[in-house]
This record gives C-alpha cells, sequence and structure tokens, in this order.
C-alpha cells in the first residue's frame, strides 16, 4: 500500500502534525516538491501518520523534510520520524548503496540539528549525511538500530488530509513595507549623521 518514498511519524498529536506539515510545505514551497504532501493517518496505531509527495522530492530535499519535520516550529512537538527511500544513482551516495532501501532518521544523540543518518537493508554500517559542504557523507562506527520497515495493508491508513504552500505566506515575506521602513531609517540616520558633522 505504501509508496516507495515516504516518511512515518511516530507519536505527534494530530493538530501538530498538521501545523508541522503546513509548516514544511510553505517553507519549502520553491522547491516545487511540497506541492501536495499527503498525509494519512493510521486506522491501527495511535498517532501514527504517513507523508508521502504527489511530486516525488530528490534525496537531498527528502533528508531536509525529515530533518525539519524532527525540529518543527510546533510548540512541544514530539515525533520520531522515519523516512524510507530506495537510493539511486543519482543521490550521491556510494554506489553500494544504490537500489537499496535507507531508513533515514535524525540520531537521538543529535547535538547539530543540521543532519540525518541512515542505514541501509543489509549493511552492517550506517551513515551520517550533513547537510554543509564537505560533510556530506560520514560512515558511522556505530549504528543506532538495524534497518526495518513496517509493512501495512490498504485499510491500515485513512486520508487525512493534502496539504500544499499556502500562496500567502511567500507573499507576505516579500512585501515591500520592512525594505521600506528600513530604506527609510537608513535615509534619515544618514541625514541625523551629516547634519551631527
Amino acid at each position: 500500500m505504501a509508496p516507495v518514498n515516504y516518511i512515518l511519524l511516530y507519536g505527534p498529536r494530530q493538530e501538530d502534525v498538521t501545523s508541522a506539515v503546513q509548516q514544511l510545505a510553505d517553507l519549502y514551497s520553491e522547491s516545487g516538491f511540497t506541492d501536495g504532501i499527503t498525509v494519512n493517518m493510521s486506522t491501527v496505531k495511535e498517532n501514527l501518520y504517513m507523508l508521502y509527495f504527489s511530486n516525488q522530492p530528490d534525496f537531498e530535499r527528502f533528508k531536509y523534510f525529515v530533518n525539519y519535520l524532527t525540529y518543527p516550529e510546533v510548540d512541544n512537538f514530539k515525533a520520531k520520524v522515519l523516512g524510507y527511500w530506495t537510493v539511486t544513482a543519482e543521490d550521491n551516495l556510494p554506489r553500494k548503496y544504490i537500489g537499496q532501501r535507507a531508513l533515514v532518521y535524525v540520531s537521538d544523540q543529535d547535538t547539530e540539528g543540521d543532519n540525518v543518518c541512515a542505514v541501509f537493508e543489509g549493511h552492517k554500517s550506517a551513515i551520517k549525511m550533513g547537510f554543509a559542504s564537505g560533510e556530506e557523507y560520514q560512515v558511522l562506527e556505530e549504528k543506532e538500530f538495524s534497518f526495518s520497515e513496517p509493512l501495512f495493508e490498504t485499510q491500515d491508513f485513512s486520508p487525512l488530509k493534502t496539504f500544499s504552500p499556502d500562496r500567502s505566506y511567500h507573499q507576505e515575506a516579500t512585501k515591500p513595507g520592512c525594505s521600506l521602513i528600513l530604506a527609510i531609517f537608513l535615509v534619515f540616520g544618514s541625514f541625523l549623521l551629516w547634519m551631527i558633522k
């Protein structure tokens, strides 16, 4: 039943999922990948949600989405976020992972906030993938857990909502009001400095 690439959220309240996914859609709207994020709610397990994308993201954005949903700007949001992905040649990982299923997550020991980890089906090691240049890939000495992927039936989930970016989000962010006020402030400040001299 599950799409090939998807994200599971374990534990959050429904209203928090709604807020976090809408924020994600708005924040990454320019990528085009967040137009049509479908959220399904489990009918067999409380507070379990599955997210999948109408516009399939690239692996880089998928990692961002897993990271963002781990640390959304929602008060008291608590969730275990697990992303499932099939690795392709375009994903910038070593060849041995191509065609493998990856479980993408943020480590419980994470202190940096700008990376994700992955474990792979049939592999003994885990990797850490950072978002900064030069920190894209690092083999970890230990893995926190082994790869596992739950099997779901069609009736295990029901549709909750499909999210798309709020078009007013970027319109408000790009209104000239703040820029105009800053420009007036700078001109006025320059004028005062000129008067003092």
